[in-house]
């Protein structure tokens, strides 16, 4: 399995089309992150399109620049879905606002189970 290690988030190629992304524990995503992470998925990806599983553990988060960043410069039609995986209230709050304010042209959904979210990413 292919990965990209930074000392705030690990990126893993899962299978051909699908990534996922962990955000380490007590690490808050910034605006020099989301570029990281958005150059990891394409150095994994190449060109082709892509859906990603994104990991939120008890103590991370991600800067409210970074958010935007991540709706408006990334908002790509590579990216076909995104699943948050969380059982975290504040990061489930953070993204359901995320979601509401930003009206990201992705979709993205928040799930409890890796199962389900996996079964959600894979389907058409």
């Amino acid at each position: 399995m292919n990965k990209i290690i930074h000392e705030k988030f690990t990126i893993k190629l899962i299978k051909e089309n699908l990534l996922s992304l962990e955000i380490h524990q007590n690490q808050v995503i910034e605006a020099d992150d989301i570029h990281l992470i958005y150059k990891g998925y394409e150095k994994l990806i190449g060109e082709n399109e892509y859906v990603v599983a994104v990991y939120g553990n008890n103590f991370s988060s991600i800067s409210a620049e970074a958010r935007e960043i991540a709706a408006s410069k990334y908002a790509s039609k590579k990216r076909k879905k995104v699943a948050l995986i969380s059982n975290n209230l504040a990061n489930i709050l953070i993204v359901k606002f995320f979601i509401n304010w930003n009206k990201p042209q992705t979709p993205i959904k928040i799930f409890k189970s890796e199962e389900s979210a996996y079964e959600w990413l894979e389907s058409d």
